[in-house]
């Protein structure tokens, strides 16, 4: 019975696409015989192979990860990845006391990195205030119509809901780069830490964007902000080059782990980044096609 129950569990694994075209037919296969721990695992099996071969489904549509799930990996990635790299005093000290023996170069790249990762974090939280300010404005005239006044009403809300999060990620940034509270970072975990924490930045903008994405009035603003995340994107991608030379010039008082990690953080960075931008990019697209008429 409860190998029985176990198996019609394990059928509603397989796609949406093979349910609807042999659910019914092996539902009553399952039924019509003994079910052992074999019938089980092959179930399970045909599970997995029936994902893997989704497209030879008859009306079976490519396999995608959500874009948000993405994201979402991606900047837990990142915060996995904070404490091998910003959190290791040992390694960052060692690097950058071996990358001071050229002098002055180790202090401008490390100033470099500091300065570009400040300013993409900056353009991606400001990315979204044409879009906020045009959505206030919408709200306080009434010769819009229904459709703008509740996406401009459901902007604001998203922009003071992501606001949060935003703040805190900025908070968190001045206290380990700027301040030293409680981070014995050194100017090398100083030079990188916007790299962990600017391309949650941007993906916290994303959702306003999108949301205004559906009123046609709004966009000019949304073209406007997906293209600032792109720049603060590019610009995040920028920064990592300085932090990879001061990686190189102290790269042998470096443990393998420490820059494996560090690697690691650049390219889960530089992904996350990246994909935020597309995705803005892809609403402000979708948002001039609605407005362009066929």
């Amino acid at each position: 019975m409860i190998l029985r129950i176990i198996a019609e569990s394990v059928l509603s694994l397989y796609p949406n696409a093979w349910r609807q075209r042999y659910g019914e037919e092996v539902t009553d296969l399952v039924a019509s015989r003994p079910v052992r721990v074999r019938t089980v695992l092959d179930l399970i099996g045909g599970a997995a192979d029936a994902w893997f071969h989704h497209r030879r489904i008859p009306g079976g549509r490519p396999f995608r990860i959500p874009a948000a799930t993405v994201l979402c990996m991606l900047g837990t990635a990142l915060l996995l990845l904070w404490n091998p790299g910003v959190r290791d005093p040992q390694s960052l000290h060692r690097v950058w006391a071996e990358a001071t023996h050229m002098g002055a170069l180790a202090h401008t790249l490390q100033g470099t990195a500091m300065s570009l990762f400040v300013t993409a974090g900056l353009m991606g939280a400001l990315a979204v205030t044409p879009v906020v300010l045009a959505a206030s404005s919408a709200l306080g005239s009434p010769g819009q119509g229904l459709m703008t006044q509740v996406t401009a009403r459901q902007v604001v809300r998203t922009a003071v809901a992501v606001a949060v999060p935003i703040t805190l990620l900025g908070s968190i940034y001045y206290a380990v780069a700027f301040a030293d509270a409680g981070y014995p970072a050194g100017p090398l975990g100083n030079a990188m830490t916007g790299g962990f924490l600017v391309p949650p930045v941007l993906a916290f903008s994303l959702p306003v964007i999108a949301v205004a994405a559906q009123a046609p009035s709004l966009t000019s603003e949304v073209r406007t902000g997906a293209t600032v995340l792109a720049v603060a994107a590019i610009i995040n991608t920028l920064a990592w080059l300085p932090v990879a030379a001061l990686m190189l010039l102290g790269l042998t008082r470096a443990p393998w782990t420490f820059v494996a990690a560090v690697t690691a953080g650049a390219l889960v960075s530089v992904c996350m980044a990246g994909l935020a931008a597309r995705l803005a990019l892809r609403q402000g697209r979708a948002a001039t096609s609605r407005l362009t008429p066929a």
